[in-house]
């Protein structure tokens, strides 16, 4: 028992750690190509940090299916090398899975605030307007505070449970 609480922590370190790094460096250099914004842009500063929040809520709702899968998968007294793989392609489908919808939270949010109103906000962000940055980091931060446990729920529900007998 003590070995998957091990487990659970290097695993959940190693996911935030490996995920906020993908998501960093390709939104990063994405936006920053695609917008041109400098180096010492505060308000973009205050934009990746929503992003990388985000990116944290929504990656810890992966943690768990992930040790439940390791769990289920190798619940023999013998670990064998067909379970580990078998655990380890769960746990990398599930970071996938986390990655694409923070990446689309990200998407959705910036999509939405950015149609509803009448300001390019890239530009303001580009100018430096911290307020728009704040705004836009929050509209993320709050979607993604609405859809971790989901995301949760959705890699959880891709674990081969067995059935399981219902008495009518």
């Amino acid at each position: 028992m003590k070995l998957i609480i091990i487990i659970q922590v290097v695993l959940a370190f190693v996911i935030g750690i490996g995920s906020l790094f993908v998501l960093y460096r390709l939104l990063n250099n994405y936006i920053r190509k695609k917008s041109e914004i400098s180096e010492t842009n505060t308000a973009f500063a205050v934009f990746q940090v929503g992003i990388l929040l985000s990116g944290s809520l929504i990656m810890s709702s992966v943690v768990n299916p992930a040790v439940n899968a390791i769990r289920f998968l190798n619940q023999e007294e013998i670990i064998n090398v067909q379970s580990c793989v078998t655990s380890l392609v769960y746990v990398a489908m599930f970071v996938v899975i986390g990655i694409i919808c923070t990446i689309m939270v990200i998407a959705g949010g910036v999509f939405t605030f950015f149609q509803l109103t009448q300001v390019n906000e890239w530009d303001e962000i580009k100018q430096n307007n911290i307020p728009t940055s704040l705004i836009s980091a929050a509209i993320i931060v709050g979607l993604s505070l609405i859809m971790d446990e989901y995301v949760g729920h959705l890699c959880e529900a891709l674990i081969p449970y067995p059935d399981v007998l219902q008495i009518r």
